[in-house]
Protein backbone atom coordinates (compact mmCIF):
# COMPACT_ATOMS: atom_id res chain seq x y z
CA UNK A 1 0.00 0.00 0.00
CA UNK A 2 2.79 2.46 0.92
CA UNK A 3 4.61 1.55 -2.25
CA UNK A 4 1.54 2.34 -4.40
CA UNK A 5 1.03 5.61 -2.58
CA UNK A 6 4.68 6.57 -3.11
CA UNK A 7 4.48 5.67 -6.81
CA UNK A 8 1.21 7.60 -7.25
CA UNK A 9 2.64 10.60 -5.45
CA UNK A 10 5.73 10.43 -7.67
CA UNK A 11 3.59 10.36 -10.81
CA UNK A 12 1.53 13.31 -9.59
CA UNK A 13 4.69 15.31 -8.83
CA UNK A 14 6.16 14.43 -12.23
CA UNK A 15 2.96 15.58 -13.95
CA UNK A 16 3.00 18.83 -11.99
CA UNK A 17 6.64 19.42 -12.93
CA UNK A 18 5.91 18.83 -16.62
CA UNK A 19 2.94 21.18 -16.45
CA UNK A 20 5.06 23.86 -14.80
CA UNK A 21 7.82 23.47 -17.38
CA UNK A 22 5.33 23.69 -20.24
CA UNK A 23 3.89 26.85 -18.70
CA UNK A 24 7.33 28.42 -18.45
CA UNK A 25 8.18 27.52 -22.02
CA UNK A 26 4.91 29.04 -23.21
CA UNK A 27 4.68 30.23 -26.77
CA UNK A 28 7.73 32.49 -26.56
CA UNK A 29 7.46 35.73 -28.50
CA UNK A 30 3.94 34.86 -29.65
CA UNK A 31 2.67 35.45 -26.14
CA UNK A 32 4.71 38.59 -25.55
CA UNK A 33 2.66 41.75 -25.49
CA UNK A 34 5.34 44.31 -26.29
CA UNK A 35 4.52 47.91 -27.13
CA UNK A 36 5.60 48.83 -30.69
CA UNK A 37 5.84 52.52 -29.68
CA UNK A 38 8.32 51.67 -26.93
CA UNK A 39 10.23 49.43 -29.31
CA UNK A 40 10.52 52.11 -32.02
CA UNK A 41 11.67 54.64 -29.40
CA UNK A 42 14.44 52.27 -28.31
CA UNK A 43 15.43 51.62 -31.91
CA UNK A 44 15.54 55.35 -32.71
CA UNK A 45 17.56 56.04 -29.57
CA UNK A 46 20.15 53.53 -30.79
CA UNK A 47 20.83 55.69 -33.86
CA UNK A 48 21.92 59.16 -32.77
CA UNK A 49 22.28 60.26 -36.42
CA UNK A 50 18.52 60.38 -37.08
CA UNK A 51 17.02 63.69 -38.19
CA UNK A 52 13.78 65.07 -36.72
CA UNK A 53 11.19 62.28 -37.03
CA UNK A 54 7.39 62.18 -37.29
CA UNK A 55 5.68 59.25 -35.58
CA UNK A 56 2.37 57.54 -36.26
CA UNK A 57 0.91 54.57 -34.41
CA UNK A 58 -2.10 52.35 -34.00
CA UNK A 59 -3.11 54.59 -31.10
CA UNK A 60 -3.75 57.55 -33.44
CA UNK A 61 -7.19 58.52 -34.68
CA UNK A 62 -6.15 57.96 -38.32
CA UNK A 63 -4.20 54.77 -37.57
CA UNK A 64 -5.66 52.71 -40.41
CA UNK A 65 -4.98 55.42 -43.02
CA UNK A 66 -1.44 56.05 -41.71
CA UNK A 67 -0.66 52.34 -41.90
CA UNK A 68 -1.39 52.31 -45.63
CA UNK A 69 1.64 54.56 -46.18
CA UNK A 70 3.82 51.81 -44.75
CA UNK A 71 2.15 48.61 -45.92
CA UNK A 72 -0.58 47.20 -48.12
CA UNK A 73 -1.24 44.33 -45.68
CA UNK A 74 -4.87 44.04 -44.58
CA UNK A 75 -5.04 46.26 -41.49
CA UNK A 76 -7.34 43.74 -39.84
CA UNK A 77 -4.27 41.49 -39.39
CA UNK A 78 -2.44 44.17 -37.38
CA UNK A 79 -2.66 44.15 -33.60
CA UNK A 80 -0.57 47.32 -33.08
CA UNK A 81 2.12 49.30 -34.86
CA UNK A 82 4.42 52.29 -34.64
CA UNK A 83 6.01 54.02 -37.63
CA UNK A 84 8.42 56.94 -37.60
CA UNK A 85 9.93 58.69 -40.60
CA UNK A 86 12.15 61.66 -41.30
CA UNK A 87 10.23 64.94 -41.18
CA UNK A 88 12.49 66.51 -43.82
CA UNK A 89 11.69 63.87 -46.46
CA UNK A 90 14.94 61.93 -46.24
CA UNK A 91 14.99 58.12 -46.28
CA UNK A 92 15.23 57.42 -42.56
CA UNK A 93 12.30 55.45 -41.18
CA UNK A 94 11.62 52.77 -38.58
CA UNK A 95 8.58 50.68 -37.81
CA UNK A 96 7.47 47.82 -35.62
CA UNK A 97 4.25 45.95 -36.35
CA UNK A 98 2.73 43.48 -33.91
CA UNK A 99 0.53 41.09 -35.84
CA UNK A 100 -2.48 39.25 -34.50
CA UNK A 101 -1.10 36.02 -35.95
CA UNK A 102 2.53 35.23 -36.66
CA UNK A 103 1.51 33.32 -39.80
CA UNK A 104 1.00 36.75 -41.46
CA UNK A 105 4.62 37.81 -40.87
CA UNK A 106 5.91 36.67 -44.28
CA UNK A 107 3.17 38.63 -46.06
CA UNK A 108 3.98 41.72 -44.00
CA UNK A 109 7.69 41.37 -44.74
CA UNK A 110 6.93 41.14 -48.47
CA UNK A 111 4.75 44.23 -48.17
CA UNK A 112 7.53 46.14 -46.42
CA UNK A 113 9.96 45.15 -49.18
CA UNK A 114 7.51 46.53 -51.76
CA UNK A 115 7.35 49.73 -49.68
CA UNK A 116 11.14 49.95 -49.83
CA UNK A 117 11.14 49.39 -53.59
CA UNK A 118 8.68 52.26 -54.02
CA UNK A 119 10.77 54.49 -51.74
CA UNK A 120 13.91 53.60 -53.69
CA UNK A 121 12.21 54.60 -56.94
CA UNK A 122 11.10 57.91 -55.48
CA UNK A 123 14.55 58.72 -54.15
CA UNK A 124 16.20 57.82 -57.46
CA UNK A 125 14.07 60.56 -58.99
CA UNK A 126 14.44 63.39 -56.49
CA UNK A 127 17.32 62.62 -54.10
CA UNK A 128 19.69 59.87 -55.29
CA UNK A 129 21.92 60.40 -52.24
CA UNK A 130 19.20 58.68 -50.15
CA UNK A 131 19.15 55.49 -52.24
CA UNK A 132 22.03 53.78 -50.35
CA UNK A 133 20.07 54.09 -47.08
CA UNK A 134 17.09 52.38 -48.67
CA UNK A 135 19.31 49.73 -50.24
CA UNK A 136 20.78 48.91 -46.81
CA UNK A 137 17.38 48.71 -45.09
CA UNK A 138 16.66 45.89 -42.67
CA UNK A 139 13.41 43.97 -42.38
CA UNK A 140 13.55 41.71 -39.31
CA UNK A 141 11.11 39.37 -37.64
CA UNK A 142 10.68 37.92 -34.18
CA UNK A 143 7.54 35.79 -33.93
CA UNK A 144 4.54 38.04 -34.62
CA UNK A 145 6.67 41.21 -34.54
CA UNK A 146 8.18 42.66 -37.71
CA UNK A 147 10.55 45.61 -37.82
CA UNK A 148 11.67 47.91 -40.61
CA UNK A 149 14.84 49.95 -40.22
CA UNK A 150 16.17 52.51 -42.68
CA UNK A 151 18.95 54.46 -41.02
CA UNK A 152 22.68 55.08 -41.05
CA UNK A 153 23.06 52.83 -38.00
CA UNK A 154 20.52 50.18 -38.92
CA UNK A 155 22.55 47.43 -37.23
CA UNK A 156 22.29 49.21 -33.88
CA UNK A 157 18.57 49.78 -34.34
CA UNK A 158 18.05 46.14 -35.33
CA UNK A 159 19.90 45.01 -32.18
CA UNK A 160 17.67 47.29 -30.10
CA UNK A 161 14.63 45.57 -31.66
CA UNK A 162 16.05 42.11 -31.02
CA UNK A 163 16.93 43.00 -27.42
CA UNK A 164 13.24 42.97 -26.56
CA UNK A 165 13.23 39.21 -27.20
CA UNK A 166 16.38 38.32 -25.24
CA UNK A 167 15.95 36.19 -22.13
CA UNK A 168 16.92 38.13 -19.05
Amino acid sequence: MARRLTRALGLVLAALLLTALAGCAGGGEDELDLDPVEMVRAMAAADTTLPEMVTRSSGDEAARDSFTWLSDLDYGKVDAYCYTCADAGTAEEMAVVRLKDKSDAAALMDSLRRHLEARRGSFQEYDPNQVPLVDDAVVAREGRYVALVVSRKNGLAQRAFQSFFQDE
